[in-house]
């Protein structure tokens, strides 16, 4: 009883020496990034930091004019590790990259190959590996930096909110670290990224000064194709929305289609002025890809499911008719259809890259020709004919039944 009771209180006094964090630092001692970006310039890597100020974390401090809230800083090395180390020489806090946000890469280390410049990113305890990856569409990444057209006082939390709307919009590509890293090691699936790009925007409130951006904004829009690891070429925000239904990634968005004719008898009469373009958002949608072998020919499939509501009707039709509302859901299928297959036309005439999947269809579906076949699947794939089965699904319509363009005869 007596040994217990000693030990007990050795715990007990251990407990006051052994508790805290070896390597705690205070917050005020830290570099804190939230957006990093990577380059090359005369064969040496060029890290860039946005930094902010601890000050701003704490309420009623600081100057919270964009100037003051956030630090740049550059360090340049033969690899990431040694431009860390070279910042330390220059800025008085060691960067601490717990809390960042956004990788972005600056389109020449892209086209040398992406893997062989961030392998301290994953091996570092500190880089979360749910950052997301860009690629600084047509220049540097520190070029793209500090750009805010945004309400967000932060540079980087305006392009975590560009990235994060992608979910409204599949027009651009929201890929993280793991994710990235996951398709370069499928054999069978080429990877794909988000874009950055640097654009003049138009003046609207020209008596506003917002300092240093205030003619420039970013965009997201589009997306980068990879071979392996090592940039292949762009796609633009209507390629890259048909890569995403494909590969079902797509979780929302408009779709916008030639509003078709009524049934012949109906006395109809539209408004003047405008394109008769519809709108249906999508509330969900799935897709499933298949492939087959026929003869010496491969065959890519895919079916798509999409479910949504009318935003938008302009033209000649009468909505409130069951049978009009089916022709708003094949001239909608029709759109997806000749979207994708315009896309996949392209990517397989200019990239031969299979960016879309079909070479995991392909493993699963045939495992043992796939390991006859996977050494030159892309080129397989570059001839393989496609086919695409689409369904529309209308819930909703709106508050109103016509469209306003639209006068009912007598």
């Amino acid at each position: 009883m007596n040994g217990k009771l000693i030990l007990l209180n050795l715990f007990i006094i251990l407990a006051f020496f052994l508790t805290g964090c070896q390597d705690a630092r205070e917050v005020q001692e830290l570099g804190i990034t939230l957006l990093i970006g990577i380059d090359i310039e005369d064969d040496k890597l060029v890290l860039t930091g946005e930094v902010v100020d601890p000050a701003f974390t704490q309420p009623g401090k600081g100057d919270t004019s964009q100037n003051n809230i956030v630090k740049y800083v550059q360090g340049t090395g033969n690899n990431i590790y040694e431009a860390l180390r070279d910042l330390v020489l220059k800025f008085d806090r060691l960067l601490f990259g717990y809390h960042n946000k956004v990788i972005i890469i600056g389109e020449e280390v892209a086209k040398r190959g992406i893997v062989g410049y961030i392998d301290q990113l994953f091996r570092s305890r500190e880089i979360r590996e749910t950052s997301y990856m860009l690629v600084a569409k047509g220049g540097k990444a520190y070029e793209v930096m500090g750009i805010n057209s945004g309400l967000e006082g932060i540079p980087a939390m305006h392009i975590l909110k560009l990235i994060q709307n992608a979910k409204d919009n599949p027009k651009a590509v929201d890929m993280n670290m793991v994710n990235f890293l996951r398709h370069y090691y499928h054999e069978g699936h080429q990877t794909i990224l988000g874009v950055m790009e640097k654009k003049k925007k138009r003046r609207i409130n020209k008596g506003s000064q917002t300092e240093g951006t205030e003619d420039l904004e970013l965009s997201i829009l589009g997306s980068a194709i990879f071979n392996k690891d090592v940039l292949a070429g762009y796609l633009n925000g209507n390629d890259t929305k048909a890569v995403n239904y494909v590969m079902n990634n797509a979780r929302g968005g408009t779709i916008t289609f030639i509003t078709p004719l009524p049934d012949k008898g109906e006395r109809l009469e539209t408004g003047t002025g405008h394109n008769n373009l519809s709108s249906l958002v999508v509330i969900n949608n799935k897709s499933k890809n298949d492939v087959e072998i026929k003869g010496d020919k491969v065959l890519l499939k895919t079916k798509i499911r999409v479910r949504g509501f009318l935003e938008e009707v302009v033209g000649n039709i009468d909505i409130a008719k069951r049978e009009n509302l089916r022709k708003m859901e094949e001239a909608c299928s029709k759109a997806v259809e000749e979207g994708i297959k315009s896309t996949v036309r392209k990517v397989q005439r200019e990239y031969k890259l299979d960016v879309f999947g079909f070479g995991l269809a392909f493993n699963k579906k045939y495992p043992q020709e796939w390991k006859k076949v996977k050494d030159n699947w892309d080129e397989i794939f570059a001839e393989a004919d496609f086919e695409i089965e689409v369904e529309t699904n209308i819930i909703r319509t709106g508050i109103i039944n016509t469209p306003i363009t639209m006068k009912k005869g007598k």
